[in-house]
């Protein structure tokens, strides 16, 4: 499995002045880009090919990125309706990926190695679909951001997904690796809607389990503060 998909269309509006002219995913953090971290684990963790779903300022981040030293062929596909939900860029990617499984990853989220790995080497049945989830200690700011998950209990399968859940058992990273099977989830919502109701579909069918990735290094960066944070992280701080 060679394949990812990363969804980079949205316009990074929460940013404010740090995306009026530059697309979140090359936003500078510490001297890289924000999607520098993802295209380096992905390379270190030997997936081959990714497909970029682009939206705002497509054009800026294909120039830059077409030309990235990084073993992972890049390819690009365009969303136009990007101010829509990420369910659009989704569904933006199917035709490219076809009926095999994939990774799927946010532009905006700093992921490493090992949850790239963890992802991989997961077992897994045909039709199960993958995420990655951190319970590590968060401060309460965050959390209250995160989209959380809850699984059934005794299990590592997911029972729900959402913002706000209660009680819940880790964050979602923004990291999965997905089967085929998740286009029917896809083809069960509006076509316009947020990523987690096709989780949710899945959940709902026994089709997502959970891996864990707690201690692995990620940030999902939305805010001035995000980035803040984010950054005294890669710098090896606090979050």
């Amino acid at each position: 499995m060679t394949r990812a998909v990363i969804l980079a269309a949205g316009d990074g509006g929460r940013l404010g002045e740090h995306t009026a002219q530059t697309p979140k995913p090359l936003v500078s953090l510490e001297g890289r880009r924000i999607i520098d971290f993802t295209l380096d684990a992905l390379a270190a963790g030997g997936v081959k090919d990714a497909l970029l779903v682009v939206g705002y300022r497509a054009d800026q981040i294909v120039e830059a990125l077409a030309e990235a030293p990084t073993s992972v062929k890049l390819t690009f596909v365009e969303n136009d309706r990007f101010h829509g939900g990420a369910s659009l860029s989704l569904r933006a990617a199917r035709a490219a990926v076809g009926n095999e499984p994939f990774l799927l990853l946010m532009a905006d989220h700093l992921l490493s190695l090992p949850i790239i790995s963890r992802l991989l080497s997961a077992p897994r049945s045909e039709r199960m679909s993958l995420i990655a989830t951190d319970a590590s200690p968060w401060p309460e700011t965050y959390i209250g951001e995160a989209t959380r998950v809850a699984l059934a209990p005794g299990t590592s399968t997911v029972a729900a997904i959402g913002k706000g859940l209660e009680p819940w058992d880790g964050l979602d990273t923004g990291a999965f690796l997905l089967a085929p099977s998740v286009w029917e989830a896809v083809d069960a919502v509006n076509e316009d809607c947020e990523l987690s109701l096709i989780f949710s579909v899945l959940a709902a069918r026994g089709e997502l389990e959970a891996v864990d990735v707690s201690g692995a290094a990620w940030y999902d960066v939305d805010t001035a503060e995000d980035l803040a944070a984010a950054r005294r992280m890669v710098a090896g701080g606090a979050r």
